[in-house]
């Protein structure tokens, strides 16, 4: 005699819809886990997911999990299924980059605890900054066994997004191919000029997004000097200058006269700079937009601080904000600007934080040390 599960249901952990669950009823049959509207049960749009991945069937008071010879495999616990098998409670099941927690109420069986040996038992701990984390007791191994998933997850998943933003900018390229053979067809110079432009445009967007991820992962110390900060935000405005005059947004600079040298690396600070001020340009109001910039010595902590404040619409998730590859841009973002700025002023000791009210604007706020390691060139700016 067995006893039916009285509760049961996935939950997903990793993708667009983390946190969505899915209730499991013996009653209602065996359900489909895949991408396809028509016949799936569970829908997961996830394009790494097939059309029918996994199945799930009640057998004998358990809930089955098989594989349906799905394109990139069914995971349970990170270990590819050959064959049907039963599910336990706190189980993770990975659907191509999708992974969900099987969860039930019923108590743990002797034939669950033996399937981990008392040293690799783990545990699922939720932290709503991170996708999840598994926390393993008693042996160092399987900590760094757990760590090592959770850094696969987040690679497949950032995998996904940034091969997405490519098959985007490469059906557009095609369009601007296809304009283009056509206007020679027909000898329409003026149709040709425009099938330019779109491959013109999005060319500078792959380029762009090939320079930020070279930027994102190069693993280099900066090349600290001391520097006249003010002079090089000067020189950054005049750079973004004119895509603030082509939306009508009215620049103002506010810089502290009495700061002196500070030691950084020019080239990688201007980087941050530069993608703080763009993204408040592009926040802003065209028209009526302002973007203030300023710089303020704080005596009592030993900083500088570089504020850069727009009145935008301001932003919803400040917590997704300097995620890679996370972007609020759509197609026109590569996502990294800001995970770049964050990399870059974490490597000069600082921090950068946000504040934002929505319906008046953002303010972005970097804090560098006035000083550094002894490491600092002496050679001043020209």
């Amino acid at each position: 005699m067995y006893r039916i599960p009285s509760m049961a249901k996935l939950m997903i952990l990793t993708g667009p819809l983390r946190k969505q669950t899915f209730e499991l009823n013996p009653k209602d049959g065996p359900k489909i886990i895949g991408r396809s509207e028509q016949k799936a049960h569970f829908i997961l749009p996830d394009p790494s997911v097939s059309r029918e991945h996994a199945e799930l069937s009640f057998c004998d008071g358990q809930w089955i999990l098989r594989d349906l010879n799905s394109s990139n495999g069914t995971y349970l616990n990170e270990q590819r299924l050959g064959r049907p098998v039963p599910l336990h409670d706190q189980d993770q099941i990975r659907c191509g980059s999708t992974v969900l927690l099987y969860e039930t109420n019923e108590p743990s069986s002797p034939s669950q605890d033996s399937r981990l040996a008392d040293d690799q038992r783990i545990e699922l701990v939720f932290d709503p900054s991170e996708t999840m984390v598994a926390v393993a007791f008693g042996s160092l191994q399987s900590k760094q066994t757990a760590a090592r998933r959770q850094r696969l997850l987040e690679a497949a998943q950032t995998a996904m997004n940034l091969s997405h933003g490519i098959k985007n900018i490469l059906q557009t390229l095609r369009t601007g191919i296809d304009v283009m053979d056509q206007s020679f067809r027909q000898d329409n110079f003026e149709q040709a000029r425009k099938g330019w432009g779109l491959l013109r445009r999005n060319l500078g967007i792959l380029e762009k997004l090939v320079l930020d991820m070279l930027k994102f992962t190069r693993d280099e110390k900066p090349h600290f000097q001391m520097c006249q900060v003010n002079r090089l935000i000067e020189t950054v405005v005049e750079m973004v200058h004119p895509q603030a005059e082509q939306r009508s947004i009215a620049l103002a600079v506010q810089l502290d006269e009495n700061l002196g040298q500070v030691p950084l690396d020019p080239e990688r600070m201007q980087d941050v700079v530069t993608n703080l001020l763009l993204n408040a340009i592009e926040a802003a109001p065209p028209q009526n937009g302002q973007v203030t910039i300023t710089t303020e010595q704080d005596a009592d902590s030993r900083q500088l601080l570089i504020r850069v404040q727009d009145n935008g619409p301001g932003i919803e998730n400040t917590q997704m904000l300097f995620r890679p590859f996370y972007s609020t841009k759509g197609r026109m973002g590569t996502g990294l600007g800001l995970a770049i700025a964050k990399k870059i002023v974490s490597d000069h000791s600082g921090t950068i934080d946000v504040q934002t009210l929505l319906g008046e604007g953002t303010i972005f706020t970097v804090r560098l040390p006035l000083s550094q390691p002894s490491t600092v060139s002496p050679k001043p700016d020209s």
